[in-house]
Parts: C-alpha cells; sequence; structure tokens
C-alpha cells in the first residue's frame, strides 16, 4: 500500500475533517458488544490514518513510539494505540513487555469507566496493526460479532503462515503458532501446555482433525506436543 500517496487523494480532506466526529463518541452509551466492533473497526481505521500522517515505524524502536505516541481522541479522551488495545478492548491488561497495567487505578484514569469488560481473546484475529502478519482487516458489526470473530480466528488459524502442525514419521510433533499467541498469552492459556487445545478450537475441517491426531498420539505415549512461534513479518 502506498500511504505517502493517500495524502494527496482528493477524498482524503474530507476524510480528515470526519474523524473530529470521534470527540462526539460516547463510549458509555455503548454495550460490550458495540465497544468491540466499534474498538476493533477504529483500531485497524486508525493504524492506516496514522500511517498516511506520520508514518509507519521501520525498527522495533520506533514502532514502540509509534504505538505509544500516536494518538487520537475519542469523545473527551485521548488513546494512543496502546491504550486503545491493551486498556480499552483488553479489559486494562499488560501490553507485551510491559511492567503495569495500561491505564492506572492509582492514578483513577477516567477511561477505566468505559473499558470493555468481557475480553474476547479472538479480537486478537481481527486487530490489523499495519505488519504483513497481522490478520487481514474486516468490518465487524455488535450484532453479529460473535460469527465475525469465529470466522476471522477459524481464517487466520487455517493459514499455514500463521499456525503451522508437523507430524512427521520419525515422531516429531510440533505445533508452529504465530508470536501474538506469545504476546498475548494471558488472553489464550495460562501455561504453555494448553496451546494445543485452545488453537484447536478455532480449527476447522482437515486441519482440525490433524491436529486432535497428533494430540492423541502424544498423550498415548505420555508425551507433550512441542509448541514453537513463527517469525513474525513488520514489513508494511
Amino acid at each position: 500500500i502506498d500511504y505517502t500517496a493517500g495524502k494527496h487523494h482528493p477524498l482524503y480532506p474530507i476524510f480528515e475533517e470526519a474523524t473530529c466526529a470521534l470527540q462526539k463518541v460516547e463510549l458509555k452509551q455503548m454495550n460490550d458488544k458495540e465497544k468491540k466492533a466499534f474498538g476493533i473497526n477504529l483500531y485497524n481505521l486508525m493504524i492506516k490514518y496514522a500511517f498516511i500522517k506520520v508514518g509507519a515505524g521501520d525498527s522495533d524502536y520506533n514502532r514502540l513510539i509509534f504505538f505509544n505516541r500516536v494518538s487520537f481522541r475519542v469523545g473527551p479522551h485521548t488513546y494512543n494505540f496502546q491504550d486503545w488495545e491493551n486498556g480499552f478492548l483488553r479489559g486494562n491488561r499488560k501490553a507485551p513487555y510491559a511492567m503495569s497495567l495500561q491505564f492506572s487505578a492509582k492514578k483513577q484514569d477516567p477511561r477505566l469507566e468505559l473499558m470493555v469488560q468481557d475480553v474476547d481473546e479472538r479480537l486478537h484475529f481481527a486487530l490489523n496493526c499495519g505488519a504483513q502478519s497481522c490478520p487481514p482487516v474486516n468490518y465487524y458489526t455488535a450484532e453479529n460479532l460473535n460469527q465475525e470473530l469465529k470466522m476471522a480466528a477459524a481464517a487466520f488459524c487455517e493459514d499455514e503462515g500463521n499456525v503451522t502442525i508437523i507430524d512427521d514419521d520419525n515422531d516429531k510433533r510440533e505445533l508452529k503458532i504465530s508470536k501474538i499467541f506469545s504476546w498475548y498469552k494471558s488472553d489464550f492459556v495460562e501455561n504453555a501446555k494448553q496451546y494445543p487445545t485452545q488453537v484447536l478450537t478455532y480449527l476447522m475441517s482437515l486441519k482440525k482433525q490433524k491436529l486432535q491426531r497428533v494430540m492423541d498420539s502424544a498423550q498415548r505415549e505420555m508425551q507433550q506436543v512441542k509448541v514453537s512461534f513463527l517469525p513474525y513479518d513488520w514489513s508494511t
């Protein structure tokens, strides 16, 4: 995507002016499903807008700056991308590698009252931060959110680039999964041994059967399925 060219599109000024309407959004009037659908759609939209406006981070340090400093206003409050994902959508949990919760209770952060309460881990199959390894962008609705997230999870995990199952003649059983599962481990599992069972819930058809077969075989031999994480492509 040529984000630089976006600034020169004839509709860009109209879009930019339309984003001002976000200041009138009242999150407190939304229920949890509405917050989730709105939150996912807005995150994906604002990422693209930010890439056009300020550019994408091209290194670990620059990405850290991007997600922590580029911000937007929703209602009376300002959020950066970490705030929106880890504070609002994830019900105030720690961002990957962070030492503390996203919103501070000690400082009585007013955004705590607006965050999603019933966190759905499948949101990670819907959020697109602009990287090649991210899930594709789709539009989500409060009315059909459960089915839409179910399909997003299935599409993501059926992709060999995100979930790979190895079962060879040398008794090598391994589940290779996206680093998203590692970064947000607490959303998916309590311990690493649970990854195969959790991933199984997202799979369909033949791939689901294959993973179940690998798990059954490992159990018969009183072994664990090895779990490793695939490289993440941050290019945009």
